[in-house]
């Protein structure tokens, strides 16, 4: 899920449902990079506390770097976090990671990617070409 995403109303009563239901089966990832489509978090509708709010929901909540596999390997290797809760991994990540035009804007939502921009990407990552991945 998205940090945008969870302003759903929809997302808060799944958010309710699932502890009532002791769904231990059920994990979510929540992409928290603190933008959204129509600006930052803080300015469109503020989430923090965000994990706290989960927790205050009945929700088992680890935090973890969103962009250091071992952290994401650990957080996975605990699932469920605690019998009869459902598990959140709340990961902190910074939109559009290593690539200068697109970290940290609003804009990377929109932005159109051309043949040269493609390139500068591949280059600041250190990716050789497409095929690489």
């Amino acid at each position: 899920m998205s940090d945008g995403e969870i302003n759903e109303g929809s997302n808060w009563e799944a958010f309710l449902f699932a502890p009532h239901h002791n769904l231990d089966n059920l994990t979510i990832i929540i992409d928290y990079n603190k933008i959204q489509a129509l600006g930052r978090c803080e300015d469109v509708l503020a989430l923090e506390p965000l994990a706290q709010k989960l927790r205050d929901f009945h929700w088992e909540v680890i935090e973890i770097d969103g962009h250091d596999f071992k952290d994401i390997e650990r957080a996975f290797s605990i699932i469920p976090i605690k019998k009869r809760r459902p598990s959140c991994i709340v990961s902190n990540t910074v939109k559009g990671k290593g690539i200068s035009f697109l970290e940290n804007t609003v804009s990377s939502h929109y932005y159109h990617i051309t043949e040269k921009l493609l390139k500068k990407a591949y280059q600041e990552l250190g990716v050789e070409d497409e095929n690489s991945f």
